[in-house]
């Protein structure tokens, strides 16, 4: 879900971008079924091991054709407005999906830090800054009165103290938000660079082969061009 605010944080557009983890999902479960119907051979016999290859080879092709495309979207945006882009920091999920059973949340984590490592890294080649805020909270906490939320439907949350309804992704982007602001006015703003390229100019900044690097859905809310300035988050 991508959410754009002006500085005093208004909301001036919010989108939810497809994702294509359903397919990357189907190819994983091919898998799953070619290894449990060679159980001991699928690691020798030649053909077997192709096949694994081939949708273990398409979801790395997926996963990656799409991370671009956001990536670029989103800091061409970023850089359009003299944008700060904040990001839901996704260590601890990760680390978690390492003790979980499910491979399929293991597959959803890596899926959703590929899409931010290209966001982060179009963004930095934009000379645009980057800040990771932690998520904990922002899914289950109100955001007009600070009180749990509760489920109110699939995509809504309710409140049952101040009665407010709001989908799952906007109040969690928008606690994202306030957790983005309350963190930097007590450390000092995090703003545009002075060295950041104005939109007509060419982006410079993080140099380096991506793929070298990489070792280590939609709702519109009015967009108010004449904001000078505005943050980009993406969850």
């Amino acid at each position: 879900t991508l959410a754009t605010f002006t500085l005093d944080g208004r909301v001036v557009k919010l989108k939810r971008y497809k994702t294509p983890l359903r397919k990357i999902l189907t190819h994983r479960i091919w898998v799953e079924r070619i290894q449990r119907r060679y159980p001991r051979s699928w690691r020798y016999v030649k053909g077997v091991r192709r096949a694994i290859e081939k949708h273990g080879e398409r979801i790395r092709n997926i996963s990656w054709d799409y991370s671009h495309k956001i990536g670029d979207l989103i800091a061409d945006l970023a850089l359009r407005y003299r944008s700060v882009v904040v990001l839901e920091d996704l260590e601890k999920l990760r680390d978690n999906a390492k003790k979980g059973r499910e491979f399929n949340k293991k597959l959803t984590h890596w899926f959703y830090r590929r899409i931010q490592f290209c966001v982060e890294y179009e963004a930095k080649e934009r000379g645009l800054e980057v800040a990771r805020i932690s998520p904990k909270g922002t899914s289950s906490k109100c955001p007009r009165c600070g009180y749990k939320l509760a489920d109110n439907s699939y995509r809504t949350l309710k409140c049952s103290k101040c009665s407010f309804i709001g989908d799952r992704d906007v109040v969690a982007v928008v606690n994202l938000y306030k957790k983005f602001t309350s963190k930097y006015s007590r450390c000092g703003a995090l703003g545009v660079p002075p060295n950041a390229p104005k939109p007509d100019e060419a982006p410079s900044g993080m140099r380096g082969n991506k793929d070298e690097a990489m070792k280590i859905t939609s709702t519109h809310i009015n967009l108010m061009r004449a904001e000078p300035l505005i943050h980009t988050y993406i969850m």
